[in-house]
């Protein structure tokens, strides 16, 4: 006799996109013929196992206020409704209570690289330009990579080309950290998973590496 198949339940989540990101991630969506809230919750299943493992510590209270507010101060933003699978909301509650995370920080930020171009992807992350064609060597050139490199496509687990070339140099895709220098025309600071306190302002730490330049500049 066949074991009953377990039911899989859903809920609302209401969350804060910036409205660039929710504007592209639309377009992909159309032209890729997925139902927007049944792939985020696919491409969940991956992603929030990697945000626990890759922000190994917790952000402390004043990183996460950080973020908070820098988040907060992002403009033309909108509140959407998702509709996600109830274990992964759980799941993701978890991990964002665990690790001090800003929930919607973290939304929009997987939200972006998912929305994003190749060119603006790549900058992102910091990627050189060689990145692409290193990891085809590096991979013989497999057909299915090629459809790997950026997400929206067929794959569930859309950033493993370029979270397997970060971890080359002990990078990843959560806790690369994203300032007000990123682009000129808008403050991504407040879309970080990740923050040590030297980079938020008026901490003890922050004051501490900035007289360790000040002292190298002496040097």
């Amino acid at each position: 006799m066949e074991a009953p198949a377990t039911e899989v339940t859903a809920q609302k989540v209401a969350v804060k996109v910036w409205r660039p990101i929710l504007d592209k991630l639309e377009v992909k969506m159309t032209a890729a013929c997925l139902r927007r809230d049944a792939y985020l919750s696919r491409i969940l299943e991956v992603e929030l196992d990697c945000l626990d493992k890759e922000v190994a510590v917790a952000n402390s209270e004043a990183a996460r206020a950080f973020v908070a507010r820098k988040f907060d101060l992002l403009p033309d933003k909108k509140l959407v409704t998702f509709v996600l699978r109830s274990d992964l909301v759980e799941r993701m509650s978890d991990v964002c209570a665990r690790k001090r995370i800003v929930r919607d920080a973290f939304l929009n930020r997987l939200l972006l690289l998912l929305a994003a171009s190749p060119k603006i992807f790549d900058r992102f992350l910091g990627l050189g330009a060689a990145w692409k064609s290193q990891l085809m060597k590096d991979y013989r050139g497999a057909s299915f990579f090629e459809d790997s490199f950026y997400p929206i496509e067929e794959s569930i687990n859309p950033f493993w080309a370029a979270r397997d070339w970060l971890a080359e140099d002990n990078e990843s895709i959560y806790r690369i950290y994203w300032d007000d220098t990123l682009f000129k025309d808008v403050d991504l600071a407040g879309l970080n998973c990740y923050v040590e306190d030297r980079w938020v302002p008026g901490h003890p730490d922050e004051g501490a590496y900035r007289k360790q330049l000040d002292d190298l500049d002496i040097l």
